[in-house]
Protein backbone atom coordinates (compact mmCIF):
# COMPACT_ATOMS: atom_id res chain seq x y z
CA UNK A 1 0.00 0.00 0.00
CA UNK A 2 1.15 3.51 -0.69
CA UNK A 3 1.60 6.19 1.93
CA UNK A 4 -1.38 8.05 0.47
CA UNK A 5 -3.85 5.31 1.31
CA UNK A 6 -2.54 5.15 4.87
CA UNK A 7 -2.32 8.91 5.45
CA UNK A 8 -4.11 10.20 8.53
CA UNK A 9 -7.07 12.58 8.11
CA UNK A 10 -7.01 15.50 10.54
CA UNK A 11 -9.08 18.63 11.24
CA UNK A 12 -7.46 21.73 9.79
CA UNK A 13 -9.84 24.12 11.53
CA UNK A 14 -13.45 24.63 12.64
CA UNK A 15 -15.77 27.41 11.50
CA UNK A 16 -19.11 28.67 12.74
CA UNK A 17 -19.81 30.36 9.39
CA UNK A 18 -20.65 27.74 6.72
CA UNK A 19 -19.94 30.15 3.86
CA UNK A 20 -16.43 30.84 5.16
CA UNK A 21 -15.79 27.10 5.49
CA UNK A 22 -16.80 26.59 1.86
CA UNK A 23 -14.65 29.50 0.66
CA UNK A 24 -11.63 28.04 2.44
CA UNK A 25 -12.35 24.52 1.15
CA UNK A 26 -12.57 25.90 -2.39
CA UNK A 27 -9.31 27.84 -1.96
CA UNK A 28 -7.52 24.68 -0.78
CA UNK A 29 -8.98 22.56 -3.59
CA UNK A 30 -7.92 25.20 -6.15
CA UNK A 31 -4.36 24.77 -4.80
CA UNK A 32 -4.57 21.00 -5.32
CA UNK A 33 -5.24 20.05 -1.69
CA UNK A 34 -7.68 17.18 -1.11
CA UNK A 35 -10.11 18.20 1.63
CA UNK A 36 -13.73 17.95 2.71
CA UNK A 37 -16.17 19.56 5.13
CA UNK A 38 -17.53 17.60 8.10
CA UNK A 39 -20.55 18.23 10.35
CA UNK A 40 -22.26 20.60 7.92
CA UNK A 41 -25.38 18.44 7.61
CA UNK A 42 -25.77 18.14 11.37
CA UNK A 43 -25.57 21.90 11.80
CA UNK A 44 -27.86 22.47 8.82
CA UNK A 45 -30.52 20.22 10.33
CA UNK A 46 -30.00 21.32 13.95
CA UNK A 47 -28.34 24.78 14.04
CA UNK A 48 -28.35 24.89 17.84
CA UNK A 49 -25.77 22.03 17.79
CA UNK A 50 -23.21 24.37 16.21
CA UNK A 51 -21.52 25.28 19.50
CA UNK A 52 -21.89 21.78 20.94
CA UNK A 53 -20.04 20.01 18.11
CA UNK A 54 -17.52 22.78 17.56
CA UNK A 55 -18.71 24.12 14.23
CA UNK A 56 -18.10 22.92 10.70
CA UNK A 57 -14.72 21.25 10.26
CA UNK A 58 -12.39 21.22 7.29
CA UNK A 59 -10.65 17.85 7.07
CA UNK A 60 -7.34 17.33 5.28
CA UNK A 61 -4.61 14.75 5.02
CA UNK A 62 -1.97 15.29 7.68
CA UNK A 63 0.71 15.41 4.98
CA UNK A 64 -0.88 18.62 3.62
CA UNK A 65 -0.99 20.54 6.91
CA UNK A 66 1.99 22.84 6.32
CA UNK A 67 0.94 23.60 2.74
CA UNK A 68 -2.60 24.47 3.93
CA UNK A 69 -1.20 26.84 6.52
CA UNK A 70 0.94 28.52 3.86
CA UNK A 71 -2.02 28.90 1.49
CA UNK A 72 -4.27 30.36 4.17
CA UNK A 73 -1.53 32.67 5.45
CA UNK A 74 -1.37 34.17 1.94
CA UNK A 75 -5.11 34.91 2.04
CA UNK A 76 -5.44 37.48 4.82
CA UNK A 77 -8.95 38.27 3.56
CA UNK A 78 -10.22 34.86 4.75
CA UNK A 79 -9.71 35.60 8.43
CA UNK A 80 -12.93 35.69 10.47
Amino acid sequence: MSDQTNDKIITLDSYYDPMLAHIIRTRLEDAGIDCFIADENTIGAQPFYNQAIGGIKIKIFERDLERCREILAEDNELEE
